[in-house]
């Protein structure tokens, strides 16, 4: 019953993705340098939550305690390199990684939206990275469908980043469903056994970390009866991840 969703719950994680996207869009413009990572994720959660609880009213079934629904935030600086790095005390600098998560609860339910954004001009490693993750994502993206073994989607991202001379900075598995909790099984990793059915939901997360910063995009994709849904939808692209004077630049 964790596993997989009903209909019904997938509106629901579609919801989240919806909500979600406005807390990072309000993110990328409060982004800028000199800014405190707190204060601005504060900021862009206070002003996508009021705006989601005043579109939806009543129909909102309320799941806070104080808090709202919409949370969206990022680690900066040397922290992430770290997989699961922290919110530092340092305001923004030019040339700052951040890895940025944004998800909203909906009857308890949330959608995983994280981007990988810079502020100010990336470098040329920057860049080589950012690019050789945003493919390995979409490798994983363009694998999964109904009846795919977990563990081939993880196989395609590796065989991937072995192409690429990478392997040693992946850190962590390709994504994981998204049951009750955050993280559940089934894990996408090499050694499962499970298989993607109809109703699964994953985050989709490959990433890589070097000595100085990592980079990960994580999108929440459901398993179709005809292949897969993308339910997050921020765009993955470079440039629209660049932040410059406090609004990302935006490719329509």
């Amino acid at each position: 019953m964790r596993w997989a969703k009903t209909d019904a719950e997938v509106d629901l994680i579609r919801e989240s993705a919806r909500w979600a996207n406005l807390g990072h869009r309000y993110l990328a413009d409060y982004t800028t340098v000199g800014a405190h990572p707190v204060t601005a994720s504060q900021r862009a959660s206070t002003d996508a939550s009021r705006a989601m609880l005043d579109a939806l009213g009543s129909e909102y079934a309320v799941r806070t305690r104080g808090d709202g629904p919409v949370r969206a935030g990022y680690v900066s600086g040397s922290e992430t390199a770290l997989p699961h790095g922290h919110t530092p005390n340092e305001r923004l600098s030019e040339g700052d990684v951040l890895i940025t998560g944004a998800t909203a609860n909906v009857d308890g339910y949330y959608a995983e939206l994280e981007r990988t954004m810079f502020v100010g001009e990336p470098d040329d490693d920057d860049e080589h990275y950012f690019a050789l993750m945003l493919e390995a994502q979409t490798i994983a993206i363009d694998a999964m469908g109904p009846g795919v073994p977990v563990s081939s989607v993880d196989e395609a991202v590796w065989d991937y980043f072995a192409e690429q001379g990478v392997t040693d900075l992946a850190r962590h598995h390709v994504g994981h469903n998204i049951g009750m909790d955050g993280h559940e099984p089934p894990y996408i990793d090499r050694g499962s056994d499970a298989e993607m059915a109809p109703g699964h939901v994953y985050t989709i997360e490959p990433g890589l970390y070097t000595d100085e910063a990592g980079y990960r995009h994580s999108d929440t994709v459901a398993v179709t009866e005809s292949g897969t849904e993308t339910l997050t939808y921020y765009p993955r692209d470079l440039a629209s991840n660049v932040v410059r004077g406090g609004v990302a630049e935006r490719r329509r």
